[in-house]
């Protein structure tokens, strides 16, 4: 699941990173192609003013350093704030625009990446691009000196497997690195 999601090298990369021990498996694994049909099942039930999208939180691939607190968690859910509450400031700060209405958020000195995008799901609600647009997540913890590149590039990885399994009908272009 996590070598399909974010790549074998990258994951060797995270290895490498989060120092010596084992790189273990800290979740329930779900195929992805579960994981696929459980977010479009989201989407196409969807309408507006709906908040039942909120509670529906996938954590694909959580990675940790046996006997440590090193941590890699990965998120993907439908966003609670859309891109317009994004551009209009209402969605707090520290978001950037990276194009094609994609917007990328880095907390924590880069050890935490948000990236919002827009994707249309087929049989979904007309609104549900402009209003549910699909939220991934990655995050590290307690790995000092992590490289926040490859962080990005995981991220960026992550998001545009997720929009070409679901598939996002609209074609995001997800950048290479966010």
């Amino acid at each position: 699941m996590c070598d399909e999601l974010f790549g074998a090298d990258r994951i060797d990369r995270l290895q490498d990173e989060m120092g010596s021990g084992t790189l273990t498996v800290l979740n329930a694994v779900t195929p992805v192609d579960e994981l696929m049909a459980g977010r479009a099942s989201v989407a196409r039930s969807w309408e507006p003013g709906s908040e039942a999208h909120y509670a529906n939180t996938s954590h694909p691939c959580d990675l940790g350093i046996a006997g440590t607190s090193k941590r890699f968690s990965s998120y993907v859910s439908w966003s609670v704030d859309s891109p317009k509450d994004i551009e209009a400031g209402d969605a707090g700060k520290g978001w950037q625009s990276v194009g094609h209405g994609i917007h990328v958020r880095r907390e924590d000195g880069g050890l935490r990446v948000t990236v919002v995008i827009p994707c249309k799901v087929e049989g979904s609600h007309k609104d549900q691009e402009a209003e549910l647009p699909l939220e991934v997540e990655t995050e590290v913890r307690n790995v000092p000196g992590f490289d926040t590149k490859l962080l990005g590039q995981m991220t960026a990885q992550f998001a545009r497997e997720l929009a070409d399994g679901l598939p996002c009908v609209n074609g995001p272009t997800v950048p290479a690195e966010l």
